[in-house]
């Protein structure tokens, strides 16, 4: 296997498991202890936007080092510390997106299917007892960087960023952490604990159909809304199993479109600039929308998208 998709799936699943949902959960979404992590990874993002990269690979090393050092601490985490953590994931994702750049869909598929599946088999992993995986996650993705290729650095020449494209990225992101968020507050609609199998037997078809059918991310805005507004609706009606097959289906397809796009944006400036809205902004907003109960905001910017798209983005697809 490609060593630079495990380093991929590794960091993914550090994100996942502890940056996402293992601090948070450990915290009990208390906002006032936890408000660093972000303000960190907006931080790391734009200094991996701006700062002069000369040997990517030594930093990702030096990055992952760091991260097992944090994680020793887990889930004692102070203020400094998130955001420490927040910085670190914030600027070792434009790096290892840019990176990945020369790499086939068929191994970020790989990646991306390696992730959704672990990551679902461990989530519902009790939040306080994650800090074997904090460390373990790192430490696999120094191994897999020690035998992975990388460019020594990063391209020179600017590339004009593409504000439409990261605007219909943000919106997806927004509306999947919205309704994900929910449902990891909602007992009654708790599909991890109860439908494992299904869960990651439907994230592996989302990744599926992404790599066999799906085009560029902004042309299959039609079936990412679809399958979306299925998504909320299957959790207003109250349908659990509905929901465990169709929610992760429309969670793999549309992130192989966007990791695909994120990568091909090339150069790290891009990628940082983009991960400020896409990985901590719209994800933060989506944290705050689920945490005071308002899942209808995201319903409304799911249907002013839909309204918009066919008179304006679709003139440029």
């Amino acid at each position: 296997m490609n060593m630079l998709v495990v380093v991929l799936s590794s960091q993914l699943l550090y994100y996942l498991l502890i940056a996402q949902t293992g601090v948070v959960g450990a915290f009990d979404s208390h906002l006032y202890d936890l408000y660093t992590l972000p303000i960190g990874g907006v931080t790391g993002s734009l200094f991996a936007a701006y700062w002069k990269h000369l040997e990517i690979k030594e930093e990702l090393f030096f990055m992952f080092g760091t991260q097992i050092m944090i994680s020793w601490f887990y889930p004692d985490y102070s203020l400094g510390l998130l955001l420490v953590l927040g910085f670190i994931v914030g600027y070792t994702t434009p790096l290892l997106l840019y990176g990945f750049r020369e790499q086939s869909r068929k191994n970020l598929a790989l990646g991306l299917a390696l992730s959704y599946a672990v990551g679902t088999a461990l989530y519902t992993y009790p939040f306080e007892e994650r800090g074997g995986i904090a460390i373990v996650l790192p430490t696999v993705s120094m191994i897999a960087l020690y035998f992975s290729t990388l460019p020594m650095k990063s391209q020179n020449k600017r590339i004009s960023i593409n504000w439409k494209m990261i605007g219909v990225m943000v919106v997806w992101i927004f509306a999947d952490s919205a309704l994900f968020e929910t449902l990891s507050r909602s007992s009654e609609m708790d599909i991890w604990s109860h439908y494992t199998a299904v869960i990651i037997a439907s994230h592996l078809l989302g990744v599926y159909l992404a790599f066999r059918y799906g085009k560029t991310l902004m042309r299959s805005s039609g079936v990412i809304i679809g399958l979306f507004t299925l998504s909320y609706g299957v959790y207003y009606a109250h349908q659990p199993i509905l929901l465990a097959i169709v929610y992760p289906i429309i969670i793999s397809y549309y992130n192989v479109l966007l990791f695909r796009e994120l990568t091909q944006m090339g150069d790290v400036r891009s990628i940082g600039i983009a991960m400020v809205g896409v990985g901590w902004g719209a994800s933060s907003i989506a944290n705050l929308v689920a945490l005071y109960h308002q899942l209808w905001i995201a319903l409304a910017v799911l249907g002013t998208f839909a309204f918009i798209y066919p008179f304006y983005f679709r003139r440029t697809v």
